[in-house]
């Protein structure tokens, strides 16, 4: 059935691209499949001429080897003609695919990428069904080649003798049926179930990239690492092994089947031929046949099986291309757009009675939170690792929905505003950030959605206090990121936050989220983007998570969450007094500090 289906697939995609290019592909394959009967009548043709028997043009050898000559250069030219068909198709799936791939993306929820497993899916669906798919569609229209001339070397055997043609029928269908049941036998590991391939790509991943091979370096883990590969490609090949040795055992059975049933055509042939029924030229034209059959029905044979095995590489992209968003946004008319964007400017937030747990997850995360943030409010959300501020923020942004309660902004359910509508209120600076090795320039325009001007630039790269690192790099705002780019460079953690940072600003929204912003930025720095944050965003709401209290004091309201909580809620004076959950978390880390000094 996956077969079927990854044809099928294909196919539609193919179409989907150019009618015209894939019905005048087929039609040139159609045609020069058509010519093994030209090449066969060939050796007729020459045979009889020189044996003065009966030929079918009438023509002297001469005649016969002019007419040859005429289809070959025929053929050269469909045959040209065909591979620049293919080239064409081919640059132009190339080009549909990934921007099929990137507008499937855009249409995937948030919440679909917190799952590893999904994220797998897409990652292998773009590294490799793209490459893979023309293959793919190579391999169906080589099937569908190598089919026209099984049907015109069936037809002539029919024409011999119609038991034997029976036969010869009978016995490559059920060769071609018992193989089509058996796994195509390679042993590639991207082939492998998906738990297997997953486990394998992780380690492979974890040993080749930056973040972590340092550390395994350190560590001197390689033979811990070795042997994990190894245990995978052992449970892998021994399971392969058997389902090959499975294989070929029936593969070679059933290979028998048409080998007698040739056997016996022969015979009969050459009793013909010996007997004066049929001349010498028609006896090679119908030996050669069962030749080319055999031939051609080995080649169709292992089309068949790349079919099969590819099947596993297109499921990938199948799986993908059927991932359905966890959550829909509506789908509104222009007039209602621009009537939202009128009511959703200066956004207050209502947060009013909200239960959340994950959907894997077994207890809640969120329990009862109810608050309003009006516009322009600077509010710091505070509370121990795992208490519950990230998923709040995931819940404002629609990555979830809540089990109970319900969100608004300016008393409009968020779950009425289509997608852009909504993500155009929020700029969002995620603890585990994105570094985008573009150029500084690309990485700030990305974000701004425009293009900038060097005086804009300037100014993004100031607030966020990345604009001192940047004029010391050799492309400046051109400046490459990523050293496995030519003339790139890499940038410090603490760089690349405040880069973030300066991505985040670019956007201009009305309520900038900020989950530890400065967690790898010194000291300095932080206080110099904290003051340009008050000051920036005074006709704006800042809402930010983080640790340090040298950042949270500021704020105009501080909310502290525990264990899926809201426990307090106030101006660092005010819960200071308190003396709760907020003042005993600010004299600790007050204590560290001078301790540290």
């Amino acid at each position: 059935m996956e077969i079927w289906q990854s044809v099928k697939f294909t196919l539609k995609a193919s179409w989907e691209v150019s009618k015209k290019l894939l019905i005048l592909y087929f039609s040139l394959q159609t045609i020069l499949a058509l010519t093994f009967i030209i090449d066969l009548l060939s050796y007729k043709e020459i045979i009889d001429t020189i044996n003065h028997t009966k030929t079918i043009l009438g023509l002297s050898l001469y005649g016969v080897i002019i007419v040859l000559l005429v289809y070959y250069l025929v053929y050269k030219i469909l045959d040209g003609i065909s591979n620049y068909t293919w080239n064409l198709l081919d640059s132009q799936l190339a080009v549909y695919l990934n921007g099929k791939f990137i507008d499937k993306l855009a249409t995937l929820d948030l919440s679909i990428f917190e799952d590893p497993q999904n994220v797998g899916l897409a990652n292998r669906a773009f590294n490799r069904f793209q490459f893979q798919f023309k293959y793919y569609l190579k391999a169906i229209i080589d099937v569908y080649t190598g089919l026209i001339k099984l049907l015109i070397s069936l037809s002539i055997f029919f024409f011999v003798s119609p038991i034997i043609g029976t036969l010869v029928i009978l016995a490559n269908f059920i060769q071609i049926y018992i193989n089509s049941k058996q796994a195509y036998g390679v042993f590639l590991i991207y082939r492998a179930d998906s738990e297997v391939k997953r486990k394998f790509e992780y380690i492979v991943n974890t040993l080749f990239s930056k973040d972590t091979l340092p550390e395994i370096k350190l560590y001197q883990a390689f033979g811990f690492f070795k042997d994990k590969v190894l245990r995978v490609y052992r449970q892998f090949t021994n399971r392969q092994l058997k389902v090959e040795k499975k294989r070929l055992t029936y593969y070679t059975l059933a290979g028998f089947l048409p080998t007698f049933s040739i056997f016996i055509y022969s015979l009969f042939i050459a009793n013909q031929a010996t007997i004066g029924i049929i001349s010498a030229g028609q006896f090679l034209f119908l030996f050669f046949n069962s030749l080319t059959f055999n031939g051609t029905l080995f080649t169709l044979g292992q089309n068949i099986g790349h079919l099969h095995a590819d099947s596993l590489f297109m499921k990938d992209a199948i799986g993908f291309f059927d991932l359905k968003p966890n959550m829909s946004f509506p789908i509104v008319p222009q007039s209602r757009k621009t009537e939202l964007t009128e009511n959703l400017k200066n956004p207050s937030i209502q947060i009013e009675n909200v239960f959340f747990k994950y959907p894997q997850g077994e207890s809640l995360v969120l329990k009862n939170i109810s608050l309003e943030i009006p516009f322009g409010q600077k509010v710091a959300l505070i509370g121990e690792n795992g208490a519950g501020k990230t998923t709040l923020v995931k819940l404002l942004l629609r990555m979830y929905d809540p089990l109970e309660g319900k969100i608004s902004i300016n008393g409009i359910d968020i779950k009425t505003i289509p997608e852009a509508e909504l993500f155009q209120i929020y700029s969002t600076l995620f603890q585990s950030f994105g570094k985008f090795y573009f150029t500084i320039r690309e990485n700030i325009e990305m974000a701004a959605n425009k293009k900038l001007s060097q005086e804009e630039l300037a100014k993004i790269l100031n607030f966020s206090n990345s604009r001192e690192f940047v004029e010391k790099t050799p492309g400046k705002f051109d400046q490459q990121l990523g050293s496995e780019f030519t003339h790139g460079i890499e940038l410090s953690g603490g760089q690349w936050q405040r880069l973030a940072i300066a991505r985040a600003y670019a956007k201009r929204s009305p309520v900038l989220i900020l989950d530890e912003p400065t967690s790898a930025v010194d000291a300095k720095s932080e206080m110099e983007i904290f003051d340009r944050l008050n000051k920036e965003m005074k006709n704006n709401t800042l809402l930010f998570i983080s640790h340090r209290f040298s950042t949270i004091k500021d704020a105009e309201r501080i909310i502290v969450i525990d264990k899926g909580k809201i426990i307090e809620d106030g101006s660092h004076e005010s819960l200071i007094k308190n003396n709760g959950k907020y003042a005993k978390l600010y004299n600790i880390q007050a204590e560290r500090y001078l301790r540290g000094k």
